[in-house]
């Protein structure tokens, strides 16, 4: 198996890693430490992202992107979230969701859409699924018509009117083009009941309310969004009516590498700044890489990483060409990169001993990033319950051929 990037991919990171370090870098602790939340977000860099052809990268050229693949992004990704996890979120968000518009989209709205994206250098996507009362039970396997999304999309003539609120929505108060989720059959299951549509960010029935206070991943924004009979004409529902929860796991299969790997990077600017501390910090005589305590620990924190993000490597590379695609690689690596990086970045953070936790320092803020996706982009939870689902699925035949990839 040949491990090696290809020469565009590695030309691709080094853009991704020159527009961390010297535009993300330098700017992300004073923009973390903004007060308020919505001020925590720059325009300069989503400006200077599209300067340097990162904003809309996957995109095919016609479109203004350079249709770079999954594994290549997600190489970009971590990039960027070794200087800043919610820069690299924005642009995520946003390439996933552009994906998922190219995917589905009809030639008509990929030709009123797209160029709108392309044209405005502040051009970010955001789709609008989580509600107060709806999160985890968007994607349980629940058969009960009370579960999941309530936000409603009515037929009137022409199209549609949505109604409902969605919150913790990243991009939403930013976003050109929002692609709501809304029940379009209040009698079925969420799974088979919801659709999709596509919203201009400034639409006259879309209204942004708070934007929410978070502990980390602060330079993305999050907030909610409320749709005020808000009408969409029939020609910009996404895909088929009543299948987008079955196309999203289909065609953003590399969504979840895309979370992965972006808590490997905040992993791995934490571990490389606790080697260097350790090895010109001296206690008993000695720098503390020298004890064998802290040289252990470092030991299983680099191997650990190192392993987590071979994997979600992997889960990206299958996401571009593994075929049947299997649906346990759209939660697992997520999982594992999730947790293995808050583990990473907490006992890096103790390497500094009493400094770590000291704001000037920059450890703690690291550590607030990684938790963030021990619940986002579904809880690992609910990861551990989709995995065990396909696992119960199987027979025993197939369960004797699980390790065959």
């Amino acid at each position: 198996m040949d491990y090696r990037l290809t020469d565009a991919q590695r030309e691709w990171r080094a853009r991704a890693r020159a527009f961390a370090t010297e535009v993300v870098a330098p700017r992300a602790a004073a923009l973390d430490a903004q007060v308020d939340p919505a001020a925590a977000f720059s325009w300069e860099i989503v400006e200077a992202a599209d300067e340097r052809g990162l904003r809309l990268a996957p995109l095919p050229p016609e479109h203004g992107g350079a249709g770079t693949d999954f594994l290549t992004n997600a190489v970009m990704l971590e990039e960027i979230a070794a200087a800043d996890m919610g820069i690299a979120v924005v642009l995520a968000q946003t390439w996933k969701f552009a994906q998922l518009l190219m995917e589905l989209g009809t030639p008509d709205q990929r030709d009123r859409w797209l160029p709108r994206l392309a044209k405005n250098p502040r051009g970010l996507m955001a789709a609008s699924f989580t509600e107060p009362e709806a999160g985890s039970d968007n994607v349980l396997t629940y058969a009960g018509v009370d579960g999941g999304m309530q936000t409603s999309a009515t037929k009137v003539d022409g199209g549609w009117v949505l109604r409902g609120k969605k919150h913790y929505i990243s991009n939403s108060n930013r976003a050109d083009v929002l692609l709501p989720f809304a029940r379009t059959d209040p009698n079925a299951p969420v799974k088979d009941g919801c659709s999709a549509f596509i919203v201009a960010g400034d639409h006259p029935g879309v209204r942004f309310g708070v934007v929410h206070d978070k502990m980390g991943e602060r330079l993305a924004n999050n907030s909610e969004i409320f749709y005020e009979d808000t009408f969409v004409p029939e020609e910009d529902l996404l895909g088929a009516e009543n299948s987008i929860l079955s196309d999203v796991a289909r065609l953003l299969r590399g969504s979840n590498a895309y979370a992965g790997i972006c808590t490997i990077g905040v992993a791995r600017t934490a571990l490389t700044r606790a080697i260097k501390r350790a090895k010109v910090r001296v206690q008993g005589g000695r720098p503390i890489i020298e004890h064998s305590v802290v040289a252990a620990e470092l030991g299983d924190l680099w191997a650990k990483l190192e392993a987590a993000r071979t994997y979600v490597y992997r889960a990206a590379w299958a996401s571009d060409h593994a075929d049947p695609f299997d649906p346990k690689m759209a939660a697992a690596p997520k999982l594992v990169a999730s947790e293995v990086a808050f583990e990473v970045t907490r006992h890096s953070l103790e390497i500094f001993g009493g400094s770590g936790v000291m704001r000037e320092v920059g450890m703690e803020k690291l550590l607030r990033d990684a938790t963030i996706f021990l619940h986002s982009d579904g809880t690992n939870t609910i990861m551990r319950k989709k995995i065990a689902a396909d696992l119960a699925a199987r027979t025993d035949e197939q369960l004797d051929l699980l390790w065959d990839w």
